[in-house]
């Protein structure tokens, strides 16, 4: 990591660790052993023994692991040689290396699935005016 500030923001998940839960890590999550959950990261590289089962959105991701369930990447993803996705893919731009291997939906586009439902914006009353 370049900048020291990043590591205070960032994680990283060993390989033989298994962690559950729900994370959002401000910078970077760099992921050699198992999470069980959701992650929210501005980056995410899986390394060739990490695997992801739960929602991933980030703006960039790096693939050489294994990921399962919805991927929504708002910038970049790449799926490496040993990469392995299954599941609902949202990207902006992709690119997969000959091996990389994606089992699912793809969908390209600004527009991203949220968890959070969507609340209208309240306007003011025109006929005040």
């Amino acid at each position: 990591m370049s900048n020291p500030s990043d590591s205070l923001e960032s994680v990283v998940i060993g390989d033989g660790v298994v962690v559950k839960g729900t994370f959002v890590v401000p910078s970077k999550a760099i992921v050699n052993g198992v999470i069980e959950g959701d992650l929210t990261a501005e980056e995410v590289l899986i390394g060739p023994t990490g695997k992801i089962s739960g929602r991933i959105s980030a703006k960039v991701i790096d693939v050489r692991g294994e990921m399962h369930n919805t991927i929504i990447s708002e910038k970049s993803l790449i799926v490496r040689s040993t990469g392995r996705i299954a599941g609902k893919v949202h990207y902006s731009e992709i690119e997969i290396e000959k091996g990389g291997e994606i089992e699912g939906s793809l969908n390209q586009g600004a527009e991203y699935p949220s968890t959070a439902p969507r609340i209208p914006p309240v306007l003011p009353d025109a006929s005040n005016y």
